[in-house]
């Protein structure tokens, strides 16, 4: 039987991961450095000007915290599904997913505080 708390640790950073995830994607300079840009790149080339296609319907969901978060949480979830489901992931999964919801928490917080350089 799966300990409560366990259960809820693993849905917590389950939230966690895919939050960093989906600022990531959407808002972080490596998104539009490596995912956005190209994209859009890859939009441009093969959609005509002006025409909302469906390349270019795909780079403007990028920037789209909803439409992105769905598709990273439901990969997520389906991460943490195969790894042996809440309660029981292994520690391999609990530490990675540790680790990003760490960033996206100090981040969050450090921009509150006015560490950014933006």
């Amino acid at each position: 039987m799966n300990h409560p708390a366990m259960i809820v640790a693993d849905l917590l950073l389950l939230l966690g991961l895919t939050l960093r995830l989906t600022r990531l994607v959407v808002a972080d300079d490596l998104g539009a450095w490596y995912l956005r840009g190209p994209v859009e790149i890859w939009a441009s080339l093969y959609d005509y000007p002006g025409d909302l296609g469906w390349r270019t319907k795909i780079a403007q969901g990028l920037s789209c915290p909803f439409c992105v978060g769905f598709w990273i949480g439901a990969a997520c979830a389906l991460s943490l599904l195969l790894v042996g489901g809440p309660g029981d992931a292994p520690d391999w999964w609990r530490w990675i997913a540790g680790i990003f919801a760490l960033n996206w928490v100090a981040a969050h917080l450090g921009s509150r505080a006015g560490d950014t350089a933006d």
